[in-house]
């Protein structure tokens, strides 16, 4: 992939993540938690899915752009 691609897929997931970050913080507001766990844990599941299917492979491709600052390969 080109890396004007990586860097715009890489942009685009920190806006997710920030998303995904302000939705769990509201999520734990719920008072219920039969109501709040299947929530959590689905956004658990989405960054997860995300970060292993859409960050790691640009990652290992552009060490440099990985969010956390690592630039090594994945």
């Amino acid at each position: 992939m080109k890396r004007e691609v990586a860097e715009k897929i890489m942009s685009a997931m920190k806006q997710v993540e920030e998303a995904l970050a302000k939705l769990d913080l509201a999520i734990g507001d719920v008072d219920d938690d039969e109501q709040r766990r299947p929530m959590s844990r689905q956004i658990l599941h989405t960054i997860h899915y995300l970060h292993v299917h859409v960050t790691l492979p640009v990652a290992n491709e552009y060490p440099d752009l990985h969010p956390d600052g690592f630039s090594r390969t994945y």
